[in-house]
């Protein structure tokens, strides 16, 4: 039987041979694009999620922070830090401390995750007249706020 012979499953006679089993370069480009197109979208909700975690975990960090000054004020006769250098020293005092998943080693103070190169300390300023503390994230352009509220 001859290729002018051959007749195909509807009956028609195949005027060429049966093609291969490949994909055309056409075809192959359409599933790499959208491949690419996947990749990126799920790159991109990774790098949110890990940008919301961060957020969450400074905002834990100045929670942290705040219940540690709570046990200082009782500890030290009713006085919170005076300023900033007292604050640090609070801050990398392992009584307050202890060793966590945001901490290297006990004692270390607590960071904002964004922090990579460890260069900040979270702020501290404190009112005079009323007394009033605000703990605010130090890493620039962090968006992760302050924490207010004593």
């Amino acid at each position: 039987m001859t290729v002018e012979g051959a007749r195909n499953l509807h009956g028609k006679i195949a005027d060429r041979p049966a093609r291969g089993g490949g994909f055309t370069f056409a075809e192959l480009m359409v599933v790499v694009a959208l491949v690419a197109v996947a990749l990126l979208i799920a790159g991109l909700s990774v790098m949110r999620g890990r940008r919301a975690a961060a957020d969450l975990a400074c905002r834990d960090n100045m929670q942290a922070i705040r219940s540690a000054l709570e046990v200082y004020y009782v500890k030290n006769h009713r006085t919170y830090p005076a300023d900033q250098a007292e604050f640090e020293d609070f801050l990398r005092s392992p009584t307050y401390f202890a060793k966590t998943s945001q901490t290297a080693a006990e004692g270390e103070e607590p960071r904002c995750p964004l922090d990579r190169d460890h260069s900040y300390h979270y702020l501290y300023q404190r009112d005079p007249a009323t007394g009033r503390i605000t703990i605010t994230c130090p890493v620039p352009d962090s968006g992760h706020g302050s924490l207010e509220d004593m």
